[in-house]
């Protein structure tokens, strides 16, 4: 074997070595997921949830005979006394829990509209989930973690507005790791449900939120750019998000409503940069009622980092070419 291949060999070795090890040292490290609720919830945000809250799958429909989603209220997710309904509306201060203060709410989002919050910690990503169970065991409280149909569509047929913004669920995400998340939606009562999403690059400050007002409105029908109709907030005062710091969008519809391609019902994935927080607004799809919750949802997020191991690795290896390129010439 020649000097050049021996050298070579050794330090490719060397460069996996320590690739196993930092990859290793990644996964021993501590990873913590934290989770946070609004317990606002119906018309206004006059209800706060608490300990004496039941477990909203338990509830009984006397007609039927069958169990239906409890925290079938109206809008939720108002916070810090924001004018809402159009400019009608006043919404209650918010109560929250996993924040520094019951008063606080995640991220210290100052905005209109917001239901939950998900930081990771440790530098290598990790998994939480968001749902009214993870309330409970976190907290002691089923937080209302739901949608309403039309709060994200391509078409609604047969009503004014499309996608109505009071139907909505907000919340913020934040990882100290860069790398790919997946989120992943699944209804509670009704596992086959279909959700849609829209992730944006940073955080509202929208303090009058119009709640009854449409979003996405025949839009997202098909593969494309998405428009100003996707843009988020539909404020009267503050900073709202629009369409060019979307990161990630939901395109589809169903059967019964037309037949556009569908991408990202469900799962969808987006690169987040280390520090940064993103907006994911979520919505029922096609299911249940237009303007009540009539099912829970548990969303997955899991972050997969690109690690440091990664660089290293590519780095060593172009040097290792650099240096045969030149004990090539040196030969010659």
């Amino acid at each position: 074997m020649s000097f050049t291949k021996t050298k070579l060999a050794k330090a490719v070795a060397i460069a996996m070595a320590g690739s196993a090890l930092s990859v290793a040292a990644i996964t021993d490290a501590s990873a913590a997921t934290t989770t946070m609720y609004n317990l606002s919830t119906d018309a206004d945000g006059a209800t706060i949830l608490n300990a004496s809250t039941p477990n909203p799958t338990t509830l009984v429909d006397p007609i039927s005979g069958s169990f239906i989603w409890a925290l079938s209220g109206a809008t939720d997710g108002w916070a810090n006394g924001a004018n809402t309904g159009g400019g009608t509306g006043t919404a209650a201060t918010q109560t929250w829990a996993g924040t520094a203060s019951p008063t606080t709410a995640a991220f210290g989002y100052n905005g209109a509209h917001l239901n939950w919050g998900l930081n990771i910690t440790g530098g290598q990503g990790g998994t939480g989930e968001i749902s009214t169970f993870d309330s409970k065991a976190r907290y002691g409280v089923y937080a209302d973690i739901d949608t309403a149909k039309g709060a994200w569509s391509a078409t609604n047929t047969g009503v004014v507005f499309g996608g109505w913004r009071h139907d909505l669920d907000v919340g913020l995400f934040k990882s100290d790791a860069t790398g790919l998340v997946t989120l992943t939606a699944q209804g509670i009562m009704q596992p086959n449900s279909n959700f849609g999403f829209t992730i944006f690059q940073g955080v509202d400050s929208v303090t009058n939120y119009n709640h009854h007002g449409q979003w996405n409105n025949n839009n997202n029908a098909q593969p494309g750019a998405p428009t100003s109709a996707s843009a988020f907030g539909g404020s009267f005062a503050g900073t709202a998000l629009n369409a060019s710091q979307i990161v990630a969008y939901s395109v589809g519809s169903i059967a019964a409503y037309g037949n556009n391609p569908t991408q990202n019902l469900n799962t969808i994935t987006f690169n987040a940069v280390a520090g940064q927080i993103y907006t994911i607004a979520l919505g029922g799809y096609r299911n249940g009622d237009w303007t009540t919750t009539n099912d829970g949802y548990k969303l997955t997020v899991s972050q997969v980092p690109v690690p440091g191991a990664v660089w290293l690795f590519g780095s060593a290896m172009a040097g290792l070419i650099g240096f045969g390129r030149r004990k090539s010439k040196s030969a010659a």
